[in-house]
């Protein structure tokens, strides 16, 4: 019963990604994008959703090997689906952040941290000298502005988050907890990074930029 519970979790997040990938016209536009981009051994890929997908990730690393492959909207079994023309590459290092979609959709911590845990093996099994660094997921302030979606689901940010954790020691790659340099007293994303309540302003990337700068060098 257990094993068959799974499965119908996991075909429903497929076919979720599926279904946003066929019918949300941005999210086709950016993902056939990245199908005709290509990925070398020396790239540096910021894999994510809205937030990875909002910044220029060159200039902020200073870096013409950086390249961003975050798309509005997309959940972790999205970037499995998507990974291939990425793992073609061999590419040097890849940065990961995602999960907040996922909270959106009822989806548990735990069953966030397994979809990316799926993610990493896939990466360690076909680019084994790819180095992995799993970001955790940020908070979000219903307050500047109600997502429904979210609305009572900040704890699950919080238990994903150690789940997340745990993914990666038990991977052996690198975790980078961004979580406490985003949360206020409240445990909302602290209401200056932010005009929407979820999505960052400029100097909350430059927060984010710094937390990971070294390992992008």
């Amino acid at each position: 019963m257990r094993i068959f519970s799974l499965l119908v979790i996991a075909l429903a997040l497929a076919s979720t990604a599926w279904g946003q990938a066929n019918t949300d016209p941005y999210y086709g536009r950016r993902a056939t994008l990245f199908d005709e981009l290509p990925i070398g051994k020396k790239d540096i890929v910021m894999l994510g959703n809205s937030l990875t997908d909002g910044a220029e990730w060159n200039e902020l690393l200073n870096n013409r090997h950086v390249k961003n492959r975050g798309i509005v909207g997309d959940i972790v079994q999205g970037y499995i689906d998507r990974m291939e023309p990425i793992l073609k590459g061999q590419p040097k290092k890849i940065f990961i952040l995602g999960g907040v979609n996922d909270v959106s959709h009822d989806v548990s911590g735990d069953s966030i941290a397994r979809a990316m845990e799926r993610l990493i093996v896939l990466i360690k099994t076909r680019s084994p000298r790819t180095k992995i660094y799993l970001q955790s997921m940020l908070p979000f302030n219903n307050e500047v502005r109600e997502w429904k979606l979210l609305r009572g689901r900040d704890h699950v940010v919080v238990e994903g988050n150690k789940a997340l954790e745990q993914v990666a020691r038990r991977q052996g790659v690198t975790w980078i907890d961004l979580y406490p340099l985003f949360v206020d007293g409240q445990g909302r994303l602290k209401a200056e990074y932010t005009n929407d309540g979820l999505h960052l302003m400029g100097k909350a990337y430059l927060i984010w930029r710094d937390a990971i700068k070294r390992y992008a060098k």
